[in-house]
């Protein structure tokens, strides 16, 4: 029996994710096209569309992985399998975090999404602005949202949301050593210990839009356009630069089994623990995000490809 595969593309119209913010054109704000794949045998025809994913979290044994139209992916087996949630929302979403054992999803319009049963269902956060949400992070029993221009705190896992610092440019945030660090526009630099007064670092950059930042090994790693790497061991308030191997942007950075994963527009870049020797071992892939649990780095990408590495430098496609 044959089976014909075609490919379809049934979007040329193309719109962007986050209209009032100056980000990162090569991944999350990246002009969405849907890809539907049709597969034909005999008489019976399957029709299944592809969403691009824009961020993943682990937590609680389980990869989720969320993106365009309020695509949800979740995995409890380490990545080999995927499974959909349903996120109950056609926005996109921005980026993922875990914490107190429930997942947080931010996006389009102000969202903010909830899940308590391991990304399956969502419930909605009371949130009232309708700005672009573009990353979240867990710390110190609080979730912390970024915008453009300010923070959401929630302290109640996710169920209500309040305003926290207010013009702060970043566009990711993640949390280490009792701080919330936030990197975005224009080297923008911000800690906080709360997410309601912040304090401006010094990113070593005026120029670079820092797309992604995370913590490990007691620093704290961002990354952007023109593979922008720099690090910090003062809890964020000042970065160093790191010397990069590409001009590619890099849109993430996880941590995890001792070194820095980076990745990007048609880059992986590895770094040791100490935020040196920064290698590309990877110049055919794009991906828009990256997180690491269970041992294995997880990426994620336009048309719903994932893929898993253990060592940021052989990576498997386990979907779709």
């Amino acid at each position: 029996m044959k089976i014909r595969l075609i490919i379809l593309i049934i979007f040329s119209s193309l719109f962007s994710s986050c209209s009032d913010f100056s980000g990162n054109e090569d991944a999350v704000e990246a002009s969405l096209k849907p890809v539907t794949t049709t597969t034909t045998t005999n008489d019976d025809t399957t029709t299944r569309t592809y969403y691009d994913l824009d961020g993943i979290a682990f937590g609680n044994n389980t990869f989720v992985a969320v993106g365009e139209s309020g695509v949800v992916r979740t995995s409890s087996d380490n990545g080999t399998t995927w499974d959909n949630g349903t996120s109950g929302t056609t926005k996109q979403l921005n980026e993922i975090v875990y914490g107190n054992s429930t997942f947080v999803t931010v996006g389009q319009s102000g969202t903010h999404l909830y899940s308590t049963d391991d990304g399956t269902s969502w419930s909605d956060g009371t949130w009232s602005s309708a700005a672009n949400v573009t990353g979240v992070a867990f710390g110190d029993n609080k979730f912390v949202g970024v915008s453009s221009s300010y923070l959401t705190v929630s302290t109640d896992n996710g169920a209500n949301w309040s305003t926290g610092c207010s013009g702060v440019y970043v566009y990711d945030i993640t949390f280490g050593n009792s701080k919330f660090v936030a990197s975005g526009s224009v080297g923008a630099i911000q800690t906080s210990s709360n997410g309601n007064s912040c304090t401006t670092g010094n990113s070593g950059t005026t120029t670079n839009t820092l797309y992604g930042i995370t913590f490990g090994n007691d620093r704290f790693l961002t990354v952007g356009s023109t593979g922008w790497l720099s690090i910090s061991t003062d809890n964020g308030s000042t970065f160093g630069s790191l010397t990069t191997p590409t001009s590619y942007s890099l849109n993430s950075v996880a941590y995890g089994n001792n070194i820095f994963v980076a990745v990007g527009n048609q880059r992986v870049v590895v770094d040791n623990n100490t935020g040196g020797n920064a290698t590309i071992t990877e110049n055919t892939l794009s991906f828009n995000d990256v997180t690491f649990g269970n041992g294995v780095f997880v990426a994620v990408g336009n048309n719903e490809i994932i893929y898993t590495s253990t060592d940021g430098d052989s990576w498997t496609k386990v979907y779709p």
